[in-house]
């Protein structure tokens, strides 16, 4: 059937009709549906009209309303903001990319031992705070504009050079959303590379991580004033925990509650590099919090997830080793956690959750 399919329709689309339809049938929905799917396969409208008893006018108005009710189903959420509805802000928004201050354009070397694919990421420019503001704000202006224009649509009567401008606006919107990507596909390999183990697959981390970088560029409200590299890294470290079994078991185990907190925390971080910086500053002061605890706590929190080099004990384990049953070692567990969650209230520290 479907080569008989291909051999008639390109028979249609070699015959050309010399006269008009001299009867225009009626087309319901799925005559219009088929008519659409055709003309995306090659077939012209010519053939089409041919085919479908109808003209060639009433054929072009059954495209362009396909056309229209794709666009306005596309879904395509956006960060609004007041300025958006300043009267001549466009000029502003859609200006070309800020170039960064005089020896401020940042790149940095790739880590040893990543495939060329990989090293080449870091060839792309680092943005400035600036500069990433610039395109998160016009990305998101752009899909307020193409919501604005959608809205006002009648897919009946809507010209076809409207929906040509919503589509130029679509492509603009893609094409700054993928400059943000590249910019940030670095971040992903530092953080894959601290979640690699013996189970996982590297190149499946990198993947996995790159859909979480695509998702948090569409959710991140840049107008909050927060370095988007924080952002980024929590909801693919978050992805992380929940695809990885052995991350997920040690979050479940132990949580200090500020992980919102932390999110929400401004942050000057620009690179890879700087996470890093960041990550030692988290174990010092988790290295810190613990030296509160008595000995015994200590000892429990550091075996049980593994802290300090240690190697992470069961509660059987570790019940042993101190002599007493596994449920007074979980009462120990429980009682140290619950101290650290308050130190941590207290000198309102910007922990995540561990």
């Amino acid at each position: 059937m479907a080569a008989l399919d291909v051999a008639l329709e390109s028979a249609l689309d070699s015959a050309q009709p010399s006269n008009p339809p001299t009867s225009v049938r009626r087309l319901d929905d799925a005559a219009k549906v088929e008519i659409d799917r055709l003309f995306r396969r090659g077939i012209s409208p010519d053939v089409l009209a041919a085919r479908f008893h109808q003209t060639r006018p009433r054929v072009d108005r059954v495209l362009t309303e396909l056309r229209a009710k794709r666009i306005i189903e596309h879904v395509l959420d956006f960060m609004p903001d007041p300025s958006f509805e300043t009267p001549g802000v466009e000029t502003e928004i859609l200006a070309t990319l800020p170039e960064p201050a005089a020896g401020k354009a940042r790149r940095s070397k790739p880590p040893e031992g990543l495939p060329p694919y990989l090293a080449s990421l870091y060839d792309v420019p680092l943005l400035s705070r600036e500069q990433e503001a610039h395109l998160f704000r016009k990305m998101n202006y752009l899909k307020f504009r193409i919501n604005q224009m959608r809205a006002a649509i009648d897919p009946t009567r809507v010209k076809p050079a409207v929906l040509d401008e919503i589509e130029r606006l679509m492509e603009e919107a893609l094409a700054v959303k993928n400059q943000i990507i590249r910019a940030n596909l670095r971040l992903v390999v530092s953080i894959a590379k601290k979640h690699l183990g013996p189970a996982n697959n590297f190149f499946e981390l990198v993947s996995d991580g790159n859909m979480s970088l695509i998702r948090a560029v569409e959710k991140f409200d840049y107008a909050r004033g927060n370095k988007f590299s924080t952002y980024a890294s929590w909801a693919i470290m978050r992805n992380y925990i929940r695809s990885i079994p052995e991350e997920k078991h040690r979050r479940d185990r132990f949580v200090t509650g500020h992980e919102e907190m932390f999110e929400a925390a401004a942050d000057h971080r620009t690179d890879e590099h700087e996470y890093e910086v960041a990550q030692k500053r988290t174990r010092e002061a988790v290295q810190g919090l613990l030296g509160r605890l008595s000995d015994r706590e200590r000892r429990v929190l550091t075996s049980r997830f593994g802290l300090e080099g240690t190697v992470a004990h069961t509660l059987e384990q570790l019940g042993q080793e101190l002599g007493v049953t596994k449920e007074r070692v979980r009462q120990i567990e429980s009682r140290a956690q619950e101290k650290l969650r308050k130190i941590a209230i207290q000198e309102n520290l910007e922990l995540p959750t561990l």
